[in-house]
């Protein structure tokens, strides 16, 4: 492994967890203030899956072609620019129209994609295949440590100053991740065909590795099966503790960040055991998990109850994809791995959207039944997922 480059980017998903758990905890506590209702904050998250289903397959073949350093640090410029952005219209206007954070949503879930995509090139070529996986699980215990600070600051910030300060300690951190990124070789992989028809032969060749995967395919399906139930969390947690419970910011904050501490938990556990897990179905074990600690959650009533099934929906969801994640890295090369990884984004973009779409379109009397029902879900699709994996591998 080249140990300079390890180190840069692990530091780099430390900055980067804060501002990503911040982003989320002013985000949907904002928009739900804004706006009284918790169909607006799903809206909020459904167009975030949007942009990723529109606009990933185009970004993953940009990433492809630029240098990984540069776009490392235009994306968190972006980012930073949008947060703080909000945070002053917070600042000088009282009744600030929920359109600005739509606008603040659009523009920071295409330049993450960005940064996501771009951080995996450079993670690519910078670890031997033996080492994807454990290198996958330090550098999410990392991010997802920062996350956990992340979610519980925005939270305490919130309550104690404004939404306002929230989305500038936000933009602080990603700007940080920016400085950071300077250090970072540019991680050119290869010379390009130039103009439009080098897009489209490299968007076509993206598209091919997809098609033609089975492994990926049934990953890509796990993928968008569990993980979405992280978004619904952040459309509907916000309701969940205020609407259900009548509880306030700092019992949400504490509670999001549970998701991040069971993360955090997992990548932790993954890092120092990855070599003993060897079979080709944990995932989908895990996945099950999932939705079982997803329908105990829709039970909770306590803080400490709520703060414990949610940090065991993040251990088994984060489990499940550290796993997903070290799989697509090494089913990938240098050059086409962030095609590959935005496409699999990008199914998981589709599920994410029905799931945050779930408000809009079917109205419940208590938030805690989206969790319920969806818990279910994921634990039918598992399954059939495993058999259906199974199957194939016995043709074989």
């Amino acid at each position: 492994m080249k140990n300079r480059a390890i180190k840069l980017l692990y530091l780099m998903e430390l900055f980067s967890g804060l501002a990503r758990g911040s982003y989320l905890g002013c985000i949907g506590w904002t928009a739900l203030v804004l706006s009284n209702s918790v169909a607006t904050v799903g809206q909020i998250f459904i167009l975030q899956s949007l942009t990723m289903m529109i606009a990933g397959p185009v970004i993953g073949v940009f990433i492809d072609r630029h240098k990984r350093k540069n776009l490392i640090i235009l994306a968190q410029f972006i980012i930073a620019f949008a947060m703080s952005g909000v945070g002053i219209l917070l600042f000088n206007i009282e009744n600030l129209s929920v359109y600005w954070l739509f606008c603040a949503v659009l523009i920071i879930a295409a330049t993450r994609i960005i940064y996501r995509g771009a951080f995996s090139g450079i993670l690519r070529g910078a670890i031997e295949n033996t080492y994807v996986l454990r290198s996958v699980a330090q550098a999410n215990t990392i991010h997802l440590m920062s996350t956990a600070v992340g979610m519980a600051g925005a939270g305490l910030i919130i309550d104690r100053y404004s939404t306002g300060h929230g989305f500038i300690a936000s933009a602080v951190a990603s700007v940080a991740v920016l400085l950071i990124a300077m250090f970072l070789d540019g991680g050119v992989v290869k010379s390009n065909v130039r103009g439009l028809a080098g897009y489209w032969q490299d968007f076509k060749l993206g598209l091919g590795i997809f098609k033609h995967s089975k492994p990926i395919q049934l990953i890509a399906l796990l993928s968008a099966t569990a993980l979405p139930i992280g978004q619904l969390s952040n459309a509907l947690l916000p309701s969940f503790i205020r609407d259900d419970l009548g509880k306030n910011s700092d019992v949400f904050g504490t509670v999001d960040a549970g998701w991040a501490i069971g993360g955090m938990a997992a990548a932790a556990v993954l890092s120092v055991f990855s070599k003993r897990i060897s079979s080709q179905f944990a995932e989908y074990l895990l996945a099950v998990l999932a939705g079982l600690a997803t329908i105990a959650f829709s039970f909770g009533t306590e803080l400490i109850g709520l703060t414990v099934m949610h940090g065991l929906m993040g251990f088994f969801v984060w489990s499940c994809r550290i796993l997903i994640t070290g799989r697509i890295i090494e089913l990938s090369s240098t050059e086409n791995v962030g095609r590959v990884t935005i496409n699999n984004e990008v199914l998981f973009g589709v599920s994410a959207t029905l799931m945050c779409l779930s408000p809009s379109l079917i109205s419940l009397e208590v938030t805690s039944s989206y969790f319920l029902y969806w818990g279910l879900f994921i634990i039918a699709s598992a399954v059939l997922l495993g058999f259906w994996k199974q199957s194939l591998s016995g043709k074989t």
